[in-house]
């Protein structure tokens, strides 16, 4: 088994119910879906150069990890709460890492919530749901890309029945209207809870952060966190923070 890591980094979490905690980002390589506006192209991509395993990051670049290799790797670093993002990090085995380096640390996965691990992938069991917090980062239209219903009432099913799972929408102001449309529509159909879901204004910089009374008013009126995203507003378009 191997696990492709784009690049790996202290950070604060930039995102979500987290955000502002001190992290080591985890980024797995390559993505099942192509969003137009995506802010990580260079995780789809199999064109690779050789790096070394002590600084897999670079454009377009990654590396091929062994569990062991990569459970070394992690402790190297004293940060001991990773973000495991991506790409699209359900399509590695996350449940086999997290139970290979024990109850010493925790997690929280980024996903765009197409898959379910446990039907998905082998040696990926049930209770592996319980290791991680789960950010669900559902995908439609503004993306261009289409849900996936099986999987989408798998992770509100389990938002029912486990305190760290949350749907995280991406929302561009231009779309400001069919977006809500489409996320009451999805929380109404699966019955998620209002303080399960967080909107975050799409956007690579610091500008595009600031100007946002629109999505704070749809926050308010629907009872929904507003999810800023820290790194943008500290660092603009950067990689590696």
């Amino acid at each position: 088994m191997s696990f492709l890591i784009n690049e790996i980094y202290p950070c604060l979490q930039g995102e979500g119910v987290n955000t502002g905690s001190p992290s080591l980002l985890v980024r797995f390589h390559i993505c099942n879906l192509r969003c137009t506006w995506c802010d990580t192209p260079y995780t789809h991509t199999f064109k690779s150069d050789p790096v070394d395993k002590k600084n897999p990051s670079g454009k377009q670049k990654f590396v091929r990890f062994s569990l062991a290799e990569l459970v070394k790797r992690l402790k190297e670093f004293p940060q001991k709460h990773l973000i495991l993002s991506g790409g699209e990090p359900t399509l590695h085995n996350l449940g086999l890492l997290m139970r290979t380096l024990g109850d010493e640390y925790s997690a929280e996965v980024e996903s765009n919530g197409t898959r379910i691990p446990h039907k998905q992938i082998p040696n990926f069991l049930v209770t592996d749901y319980n290791l991680m917090q789960w950010n669900i980062s559902p995908k439609f239209s503004n993306a261009g890309e289409n849900l996936v219903p099986e999987a989408l009432a798998h992770w509100a099913e389990l938002a029912k029945n486990h305190a760290h799972v949350y749907f995280k929408f991406v929302i561009r102001k231009d779309y400001l209207n069919a977006d809500m449309q489409e996320i009451i529509s999805i929380i109404n159909q699966h019955k998620i809870s209002a303080n399960k879901v967080l909107l975050m204004p799409e956007g690579t910089t610091i500008q595009s952060q600031i100007e946002n009374i629109w999505l704070h008013d749809e926050c308010l009126k629907h009872g929904f966190r507003y999810a800023p995203r820290l790194h943008v507003l500290l660092f603009g378009n950067l990689r590696g923070v």
